[in-house]
C-alpha cells in the first residue's frame, strides 16, 4: 500500500525512543491512520524517490558529537523539518548549521512525545496549523482560573478565545461568540457552581455538542455534573488544588494544557468524520462515487456526469489561505472545501463567496446545504 503522509527521521535516529513512536501512531490513529500503512516512517532512508502524493515531514534528532545533515532521499527541499533536542539550551551543541533555520523542540519536556506527535501531525496537514481553544466560564465565580489558562496555554502555543480579551467594544456579543466557538478545537469548560444558571454558558456548550467540538470539563469541588450537555473528558478539583488566592496550582494546570493537547486530535478527527460523512450521503444521492483519499483528507467524488472533483473537509472557519493551499494541492483543479458553516458570521460567509467567485475551478461545500452545494458544483 503506498503510503499518503511519510515522516523522515534522520540524524541521531536512536533519540526516536518508543515514547515517540507510540505518541505519533496515537495521534494519526484518531484519524484511522496507521504506521506502516497509510503512514510511512522512514528512520532508514528507505523510501527512495519524493512521492509528490504524499505529504511529507522532517524530524531530525540532533545528538553530541553533532550528527551529519545527510537529508533524506524523499525530503523535498520544501519540506517542513522539525529539529529535536535534548533541550532547548543546547540547539549550539547538538544541531548542525543547516537546521538553524528550524524551530527546534526539545525531549526533556514531560510532555515532549506527546508534543512532538502533534506537531508532527500539524506539519502533514491533518490538525490546522492555528491551535484553537475557547474558555467557556463565569467572570464572577472563575475569572483567576480563566486568566490562569489564558496564560498557560498562551505560553504553550495555543489560540486562546476568552471573551474579555478577544470581543472588541461595539461588537455584537453573541455573534462574536459563536464565530470563535466555531474556530475552535477544545471549549474548555470552568464548571463552578453556578456556571449551569447562565444563558451564554449553556449557549456555548450547546453550540459545542452540535459543532461535536471537544469538551474538556473542569469541575469544582462539589459541584455535580450536568447531564444535559456531553463531556469528552473531566477533570475533577479538590480544595487541595486551589490556592488560596482562588488560582489552581501549577501542576493542575500543565495537567489541564496536556489534556487539551490530547484532546485536539480526537475533536479534528471526530468533526472531520462527520463532514465527510455528510459529503458521502450527499454524493450518493446524486449516485456519484467516494473515493482515492489523499493529502490534507481529500476525498474524491466523481458523478454520472463524468465531473470529478476534489473536497477538502476543513474544521477551521475558512479563510483565503485555505483556498490558496487547496488549489494548489489539487490535481486536477477542479476543488471545492467542505465546511460546517454553523456560527459563522453572516459577513464572513458573504466574504467567502466573494472569494470563491474570484477562483476558477472552485466550490464551496456547506454541510448544511450539502445537496445545493453539490447540485451547484456539477453546473
Amino acid at each position: 500500500m503506498t503510503a499518503t503522509y511519510e515522516i523522515c527521521a534522520f540524524g541521531n535516529t536512536r533519540a526516536l525512543t518508543p515514547q515517540i513512536e507510540a505518541a505519533i501512531a496515537a495521534h494519526f490513529g484518531e484519524f484511522s491512520l496507521r504506521i506502516g500503512n497509510e503512514v510511512a516512517l522512514d528512520r532508514s532512508n528507505f523510501l527512495t524517490r519524493r512521492n509528490p502524493k504524499t505529504s511529507t515531514v522532517g524530524l531530525f534528532f540532533g545528538g553530541d558529537p553533532i550528527p551529519s545533515w545527510t537529508r533524506p532521499t524523499a525530503l523535498a527541499d520544501t519540506d517542513p523539518i522539525i529539529p529535536i533536542v535534548s533541550d532547548l539550551t543546547r540547539c549550539d551543541t547538538e544541531l548542525p548549521s543547516e537546521a538553524s533555520i528550524f524551530n527546534a523542540m526539545p525531549t526533556n519536556d514531560p510532555s515532549a512525545a506527546l508534543k512532538i506527535a502533534a506537531a508532527t501531525a500539524e506539519c502533514l496537514g491533518l490538525l490546522p496549523s492555528r491551535r484553537r481553544v475557547f474558555l467557556s466560564y463565569r467572570r464572577d465565580e472563575s475569572t483567576p482560573v480563566a486568566l490562569q489558562l489564558h496564560a498557560a496555554l498562551s505560553k504553550a502555543q495555543f489560540d486562546v478565545f476568552l471573551d474579555t480579551h478577544e470581543i472588541r467594544p461595539g461588537a455584537v456579543f453573541q455573534n462574536s461568540l459563536m464565530h470563535s466557538l466555531s474556530d475552535c478545537d477544545v471549549l474548555v469548560m470552568l464548571d463552578t457552581p453556578k456556571y449551569v444558571d447562565s444563558k451564554w454558558a449553556t449557549m456555548e456548550l450547546l453550540r459545542a455538542n452540535e459543532l461535536n467540538c471537544a469538551v474538556l470539563r473542569l469541575g469544582w469541588p462539589s459541584v455535580v455534573t450536568d447531564r444535559r450537555f456531553t463531556f469528552t473528558d473531566q477533570i475533577a478539583l479538590s480544595r487541595m488544588h486551589f490556592t488560596d488566592r482562588r488560582k489552581l496550582r501549577a501542576v493542575r494546570i500543565q495537567r489541564v494544557v496536556d489534556s487539551i493537547e490530547q484532546l485536539r486530535s480526537k475533536s479534528v478527527a471526530v468533526r472531520q468524520a462527520k463532514l465527510l460523512g455528510t459529503l458521502r450521503s450527499g454524493v450518493l444521492r446524486k449516485s456519484g462515487t467516494f473515493s482515492h483519499p489523499g493529502q490534507m483528507r481529500r476525498v474524491e467524488v466523481g458523478f454520472p456526469s463524468g465531473k470529478t472533483i476534489h473536497v477538502y473537509p476543513i474544521v477551521d472557519v475558512p479563510r483565503s489561505e485555505h483556498v490558496e493551499r487547496v488549489v494548489e494541492n489539487a490535481d486536477p483543479k477542479n476543488c471545492a472545501l467542505l465546511y460546517d458553516h454553523l456560527g459563522v458570521k453572516e459577513q464572513w460567509r458573504s466574504h467567502l463567496e466573494w472569494l470563491g467567485a474570484r477562483v476558477d475551478d472552485f466550490h464551496w461545500l456547506r454541510s448544511g446545504y450539502i445537496d445545493a452545494d453539490l447540485t451547484e458544483a456539477l453546473k
